[in-house]
């Protein structure tokens, strides 16, 4: 018999805080993650996803492709940047919340 080995794929929630949630067209986006993702590859999954230029821009510094000047990434209420910051793993279960920071002038 040649029956087809399933990959057992996760689902990471993350919920999008404010003008990221409108500019997604979601507050809460559900992503497909077939083996433990870092930040890095979350982030890249995610503008795949949402697949929006104004998104895109909100979330990700143009210069540097570094999210983390724009926004806060929460892994079960706590900064990434507190683990190893885009390199960190987010296990199954772990809550992501992406929250837009406001620069002022």
């Amino acid at each position: 018999m040649n029956e087809a080995a399933t990959i057992p794929v996760e689902l990471v929630p993350v919920k999008l805080i404010g003008v990221l949630g409108s500019a997604a067209g979601n507050r809460e986006i559900v992503l497909p993650a077939p083996n433990v993702l870092t930040v890095q590859e979350l982030i890249s999954t995610l503008l795949n996803t949402v697949g929006n230029k104004f998104f895109r821009e909100l979330l990700v510094d143009a210069g540097t492709e570094d999210p983390r000047s724009n926004v806060i990434i929460l892994l079960n209420d706590q900064d990434c940047n507190i683990f190893d910051g885009l390199m960190t793993q987010i296990e199954p279960g772990t809550k992501v919340t992406i929250i837009p920071v406001a620069h002022g002038g």
